[in-house]
């Protein structure tokens, strides 16, 4: 096994040397770095010439109103929120003893419904013994969680903006399912006893949709955009598939969701899919972790599960 050497600049850095910048960005002054680490101002402005002087750069910039980053510091302080993100991660693991391996893991609430209890029931009875962290969020945040090394990996609907950004080179992306919109009612809705219905059709009832900017709306409105129709606009909008689903079977209103979403509900006979295919899908659920991460037995074993489950879901 090749060592991982460590010069000697860098080897005279301590964790309260990485912690530093985070403080100034964040409270703007050496004093209230100096407070948060239960020192004097005086050992704070020490460190951070001795983390300058390792670093060979000016990272700090002070004037009467306080302290703040230089452009290279804020670049600095980016990398070493990678390696304070890291060692919490490394500490996490080993407080989950006995297991062997820990996963933080970023996700959009869909995928906590099926793909991912799947995949984990799967590691349960297969896989290497694993404990979770789960943390359901925005995509956006996610990736940033995963860039930023405070998640080991994540899963959601990567959009084509993150895709084409920088850094989508530092991503290792795998496509786990591609998820399918079903529009849906109450199960005593009249449209559900139909045995087709067309997308014009669709303009004359009302509805419950997510708000414009999530990818489900989108998929809505570009279907009737399409066919030169001028989209419904909603009698409600709510950010909860679950909340919608409450909503429709109890009122006249239709809604629309990925079919992963919809099948505990649709088998509880609490909402029913009414009978149009419909033209436009959602981007499909994406595994991403960093390159360097990509290999790990756990995040491999984790990939693998999830590859699993989207190969016999076929939506």
């Amino acid at each position: 096994m090749t060592r991982m050497a460590v010069s000697g600049r860098l080897a005279q850095l301590r964790v309260r040397h990485m912690m530093l910048l985070d403080l100034i960005a964040e409270g703007g002054s050496l004093s209230k770095a100096a407070e948060a680490l239960a020192v004097s101002q005086p050992a704070v402005t020490a460190m951070l010439q001795e983390l300058e002087g390792v670093l060979g750069v000016q990272l700090v910039e002070r004037d009467r109103k306080g302290a703040r980053l230089t452009t290279i510091g804020a670049a600095t302080h980016a990398r070493l929120r990678q390696v304070l993100n890291a060692l919490n991660g490394l500490e996490s693991g080993l407080t989950m003893a006995p297991k062997v391996h820990h996963l933080r893991v970023g996700v959009l609430t869909t995928a906590m419904l099926e793909l991912v209890p799947d995949a984990v029931a799967k590691l349960r009875r297969h896989g290497p013994q694993t404990s979770f962290q789960f943390f359901e969020d925005t995509v956006e945040n996610v990736v940033n969680g995963v860039l930023d090394g405070s998640l080991d990996c994540g899963i959601g609907r990567i959009g084509t903006g993150v895709l084409q950004s920088a850094n989508s080179k530092r991503l290792q992306i795998t496509q786990i399912q591609k998820a399918a919109m079903k529009v849906v009612g109450a199960p005593t809705h009249p449209i559900c006893a139909l045995d087709r219905v067309k997308l014009a059709a669709l303009l004359d009832y009302s509805w419950i949709l997510l708000p414009r900017g999530s990818q489900s709306r989108a998929a809505f409105d570009d279907a009737f955009v399409q066919q030169g129709l001028v989209p419904p606009l909603p009698v409600v909008e709510s950010l909860s598939f679950y909340s919608n689903f409450h909503l429709a079977s109890k009122t006249d209103l239709l809604t629309i969701a990925p079919s992963a979403a919809l099948e505990h509900f649709a088998a509880a006979n609490i909402v029913k899919a009414i009978k149009i295919r419909w033209p436009i899908g959602l981007s499909p659920f994406m595994f991403f972790c960093l390159k360097e991460m990509s290999d790990g037995a756990a995040i491999s074993a984790f990939r693998t599960a999830l590859l699993a489950h989207g190969r016999l879901r076929k939506d």
